[in-house]
């Protein structure tokens, strides 16, 4: 850990709002790309992922004064998690509106949709819109534990330890859903032309 990053996580354990903005700051790329992989193809029919994170921010930003800052892997299950949250309670509205969402206009969110690809191999950066949607539309086949261990080792990249706190299971329950969910995903993928590796740690 370097002076810099050691400075900010002493300034958030003691309650600094300052290094708290900053933490937050540093995950919205991240959040952006994790919120837009869960979205799913209604949602996304309504609202880019920008408006969500905008709002999972904002109620972030106002809820800090309860926030114990415990390290910077609980940092991010807290701010994931809340996201999660957030989207959840957004399609069980989506779920009570009576109206015809598959008549409106998609939202453009460029940026985030290519971060979703991001979950395959750090050699695959320029990786293009047409495996970008091959992944994301792969995810939302999984079913929602299998997506949710997914998002949170692969995108998020917390560890398991963490990971298991966050889904209510023990480490070896983690690691043994997220090897199942990684090869359906891959089983997904290649029905699509696109292949990966399931068992590839990054």
């Amino acid at each position: 850990m370097n002076e810099d990053d050691q400075r900010l996580f002493e300034g958030a354990t003691q309650g600094d709002r300052g290094a708290l903005d900053q933490l937050l700051q540093r995950y919205l790329p991240q959040l952006h790309a994790f919120v837009h992989a869960r979205l799913g193809k209604q949602m996304r029919a309504r609202e880019s992922s920008v408006d969500v994170v905008q709002s999972v921010c904002r109620e972030l930003l106002s809820a800090r004064e309860s926030f114990a800052f415990r390290g910077e892997d609980r940092f991010r299950a807290w701010l994931f998690t809340s996201a999660l949250n957030k989207l959840r309670e957004r399609h069980r509205r989506m779920h009570a509106d009576k109206r015809d969402v598959a008549r409106e206009i998609a939202a453009a969110d460029d940026e985030a949709f290519l971060a979703v690809a991001h979950l395959m191999t750090p050699s695959q950066d320029a990786i293009g819109n047409e495996t970008a949607v091959a992944l994301r539309d792969s995810l939302e086949e999984l079913d929602e534990d299998h997506r949710e261990v997914v998002t949170l080792a692969r995108l998020v990249r917390l560890p398991h330890r963490v990971i298991a706190e966050v889904m209510g299971r023990n480490e070896e329950a983690t690691r043994q859903l997220l090897a199942r969910a990684m090869l359906q995903l891959a089983r997904n993928l290649k029905r699509r032309g696109v292949v990966i590796d399931p068992a590839d740690p990054r």
